[in-house]
């Protein structure tokens, strides 16, 4: 028995991908920055480090969440188009958080609220979709 429509496991797979190279690059960074700050645990009290880290981290928080329920939704029966348009918008949004964490403003910068905020929805409407469609 198949798990999901080959066309369905390959859009899934696509943004599972995608994210974890995301996630992959947040922590490159991170590690490039210790080196150059001369902090191999913590952020040394260095704003850009500290940025890095948290950028790393709210994505490390969020995205396995939300690729697990991209994947379940995907099982139980979830368009590849709805897959395609659930995983693009999470790693748009992963995107802009990180831009938008890494700027330094007084206020949230749009970027990161804009990217905090998909990232709900995608889960938000992920998990609303397969407990909808388990009833």
């Amino acid at each position: 028995m198949e798990l999901m429509p080959q066309e369905t496991l390959r859009a899934v797979s696509l943004w599972a991908g995608a994210n974890v190279l995301l996630l992959l690059c947040l922590g490159l960074l991170v590690t490039r920055l210790r080196i150059k700050v001369g902090a191999p645990v913590g952020t040394g009290d260095d704003a850009v480090l500290e940025r890095a880290v948290r950028a790393h981290g709210n994505n490390a928080e969020y995205v396995p969440a939300a690729l697990i329920l991209l994947f379940l939704a995907g099982a139980l029966g979830l368009s590849p188009l709805l897959v395609h348009v659930a995983g693009g918008t999470l790693f748009a949004a992963r995107i802009l958080h990180a831009i938008g964490i890494r700027q330094i403003e007084k206020y949230l910068p749009p970027a990161r609220a804009v990217g905090n905020v998909a990232t709900w929805l995608v889960i938000l409407c992920l998990g609303a979709w397969i407990l909808i469609a388990t009833l």
